[in-house]
């Protein structure tokens, strides 16, 4: 039951990154692209490498980190993902305890 959840966090990155990456990229350059693919790679690593307890918890609290050093700008736009990966990891937990 995992996966679905964190499927739908690297889905939701996914697209929140394009659009920021459109609405960014004029004023701030395609450098930005670099900064806007660490959520997705951090989201999608756990349904590439499948649900290991380590991998879902690290990408969790990167994920985490992302979200705080980035609330000024676009940080909080990635809560709901984060949100997602907690709730994925949590009934992985579950199931495996």
């Amino acid at each position: 039951m995992g996966r679905f959840w964190f499927g739908g966090a690297a889905v939701y990155c996914l697209a929140a990154s394009i659009v920021w990456f459109i609405s960014l990229v004029s004023p701030e350059g395609a450098g930005v692209a670099v900064v806007l693919a660490v959520p997705v790679v951090l989201t999608a690593l756990p349904v590439l490498l499948g649900p290991q307890r380590i991998v879902v918890w690290g990408c969790t609290g990167l994920l985490a980190g992302f979200v705080l050093i980035g609330a000024a700008s676009v940080g909080l736009t990635y809560v709901p993902a984060l949100i997602m990966l907690v709730i994925g990891a949590r009934q992985m937990t579950r199931a495996a305890g």
